[in-house]
């Protein structure tokens, strides 16, 4: 759903009145990264929209509520990670994380650009939120923008990353 767990946690107690144990979560992202290292595949085309980025002189950089140890597997898994140096952010690192704004300003104050020349792509209702909070373009990345579910209407969808270029003045 785009939150991270420590968001998780809360909303259940919030909306549930369920206290929500914390050792679990190690489990969770001990789990999460075998499955990551045995079967994780990059979406496709990615790499090509990166290198175009790269080729262009634009930055670019992953502004996950995943944990960066997550992040380092599972784009170490994709051989994505030499792409993005030091340039993962952590919804982990912030008060608050997506939906709200604070992770996608942290990012763009990190790299020297100014959040209205973003362009956010995510595949989460509360990054999308956290991208139109921000005052951030947004792409919403579906497997079938035919099926967009409602609450991802929050970006332009696309299905397919070939897509992105153009939408991204690339092409």
């Amino acid at each position: 759903v785009g939150w991270t767990i420590a968001a998780l946690i809360e909303d259940v107690k919030l909306r549930h009145g369920v206290s929500l144990e914390h050792p679990w979560t190690a489990d969770l992202y001990r789990e999460t990264e075998a499955a990551f290292r045995e079967g994780l595949k990059p979406v496709p085309y990615v790499a090509d929209l990166i290198l175009a980025l790269e080729q262009a002189h634009i930055p670019f950089c992953v502004a996950s509520n995943g944990a960066i140890s997550k992040m380092h597997v599972s784009l170490g898994v994709t051989d994505l990670l030499p792409h993005f140096g030091d340039r993962l952010y952590s919804g982990h690192d912030m008060k608050r994380g997506k939906p709200f704004p604070d992770l996608f300003f942290h990012a763009a104050r990190s790299m020297g650009v100014v959040p209205a020349d973003c362009v956010v792509i995510e595949d989460s209702a509360a990054g999308l939120r956290a991208a139109q909070a921000a005052g951030m373009k947004a792409l919403a990345y579906v497997a079938n923008p035919a099926h967009t579910p409602p609450a991802l209407s929050g970006g332009h969808p696309i299905g397919d990353m070939r897509q992105a270029p153009a939408l991204l003045g690339l092409a």
